[in-house]
C-alpha cells in the first residue's frame, strides 16, 4: 500500500503541482531563467528542464511538499513546465532527516523496482527505469530521487527514456554524485 501511495503521491506533484497553492511557486523575475533557486528547485534547474524539452518554457515551477508532516524524510517535487503548459520535466527529491529516513529511501527504491526494470548504470550511487511508470528512481546517498518528463494526461508508458535518463544525469550532477 505504501509504495503504490509513495508513486501516486510522486504522479500527483508532477501533474497537479500546486496550482492554487501562492505559497508554493516563487514569482520569476523575467520571462527567462530565474535568478534564485526556487525551494525543492535548488539542483533541478530551468536551464536543465528547457535543454531536455527543447521548447519555450514557463519561468516559474511548480514545486510541492509531497509528504507534508513526515519526520524522518522530506520529499520535495519540482516540475517545470513548457510556455503551452503540454510537457513537463519533474524531479521529486526525497531527502533522509534522520537514519530511520535513510532507511526508507532504501527500502522504497528497491521495493519499487518491477521485474522489467532497466539498470541505469553510472548515474547516482544506483538507478533505473521503472518501465511501468516511466520515471527514473536514483539512489544518491541516503536520498531518492524521482525524474519523469512527459506530457500532460499522457502515460508513463508514453515518457521518454532518453529524455528522461538526459534530466537526471543533469540533476544528479548538481547533486555531486
Amino acid at each position: 500500500m505504501r509504495l503504490i501511495r509513495f508513486a501516486t503521491l510522486v504522479v500527483v506533484a508532477a501533474l497537479v503541482g500546486c496550482s492554487d497553492n501562492p505559497s508554493s511557486t516563487a514569482p520569476a523575475p523575467s520571462a527567462s531563467a530565474p535568478a534564485s533557486p526556487v525551494a525543492g528547485c535548488g539542483f533541478h534547474r530551468f536551464e536543465d528542464a528547457a535543454a531536455v524539452l527543447n521548447a519555450p518554457m514557463n519561468p516559474t515551477p511548480k514545486t510541492d511538499d509531497v509528504e507534508p508532516g513526515a519526520k524522518d524524510t522530506r520529499f520535495l517535487s519540482c516540475v517545470w513546465w513548457t510556455a503551452d503548459d503540454k510537457n513537463y520535466a519533474n524531479v521529486g527529491y526525497r531527502e533522509a532527516l534522520t537514519p530511520a529516513g535513510a532507511e526508507d529511501n532504501k527500502v522504497q527504491f528497491a521495493n519499487q523496482q518491477t521485474a522489467d526494470a532497466v539498470t541505469i548504470n553510472g548515474l547516482g550511487d544506483a538507478a533505473y527505469w521503472d518501465t511501468p511508470n516511466g520515471q527514473i528512481l536514483v539512489f544518491v546517498g541516503e536520498n531518492l530521487l524521482l525524474v519523469t518528463t512527459g506530457v500532460r494526461d499522457g502515460k508513463g508508458t508514453e515518457r521518454s527514456q532518453a529524455d528522461t535518463t538526459k534530466l537526471a544525469t543533469l540533476v544528479v550532477s548538481h547533486l555531486g554524485g
